[in-house]
């Protein structure tokens, strides 16, 4: 295990997980869960969920929910042998939506207990056993999956992190965000409020409507009350590389409008 998981480096300087503010300031009863001192049995998991196709001849999806150890190193934490598969999904598409939480629901009992703590009974570096606690502190996913699994709508209602709502443009007819450059940020408390209220209406319909006011639904995942669906939520920016978003972004926006040369974006 990573010892300097709980070393305070440099502000502003960002390498790794251990730099950010949740790691550094998530607690367990008042007290700071990740340091030095814990850094074997103070755990946090960092999950991802994602869709592939099996078969080379035929309409069939594969969902897989795994996670990895952050206090791991780097050159550990994503090795075969050190993921934690937590759950397959076998379907002709992808589940939709709150049903996900049906495949949820038993990884996070587990979680629950183990946020407890949880007993190791022997190790080969600590033969009178451990006593291990385990948080799921970040998940990095795709775009829509953490809008599916976190409870938060599509990106054409509503920012996940922002108090900003989506506009149509008829000129560009597409969804934006405006202009606007200063949003107030979405907070914990809002989020589950409406996500309760979202599981308390009675019909379809209702929480339809609920849905589209709040742009909020139920996850799972909030049973875990330290869970923070906003600043737990993080994109995976590796997708805007492999979908060729990225390209698509430089493409249309600096080449097609004139702003770069195709010269000046070589890179030798």
């Amino acid at each position: 295990m990573l010892k300097l998981s709980g070393v305070q480096r440099e502000e502003n300087i960002y390498s790794d997980i251990y730099d950010g503010k949740v790691w550094k300031t998530f607690l367990f009863d008042d007290s700071t869960f990740f340091t030095p001192k814990t850094a074997t049995t103070n755990l946090s998991l960092l999950f991802n969920f994602d869709w592939f196709q099996p078969f080379t001849y035929t309409q069939h999806s594969t969902g897989a929910i795994y996670a990895s150890i952050c206090n791991l190193p780097r050159s550990e934490k994503n090795k075969p042998k050190n993921i934690i598969y937590l759950s397959f999904l076998s379907s002709l598409k992808e589940v939709g939506l709150n049903h996900i939480n049906h495949y949820l629901a038993p990884i996070i009992d587990e979680l629950l207990e183990l946020w407890k703590g949880w007993k190791i009974l022997k190790t080969y570096q600590y033969p009178d056993g451990l006593d291990i606690k385990v948080a799921l502190i970040v998940g990095l996913l795709d775009i829509p999956a953490t809008r599916k699994l976190f409870g938060h709508g599509s990106a054409v209602m509503k920012c996940h992190k922002y108090e900003k709502r989506s506009i149509y443009s008829q000129e560009y007819k597409k969804t934006h965000y405006g202009r606007e450059y200063t949003y107030k940020i979405s907070t914990t408390e809002s989020h589950r409020k409406y996500a309760h209220e979202w599981l308390q209406c009675n019909s379809k319909k209702s929480r339809d409507n609920h849905f589209k006011d709040h742009s909020v639904r139920w996850s799972k995942l909030l049973r875990l009350l330290y869970m923070d669906p906003i600043h737990f939520a993080v994109v995976d920016s590796m997708h805007c590389l492999f979908l060729g978003i990225a390209k698509w972004i430089i493409k249309s926006i600096f080449v097609n409008q004139k702003k770069l040369s195709m010269k000046q974006l070589w890179v030798a």
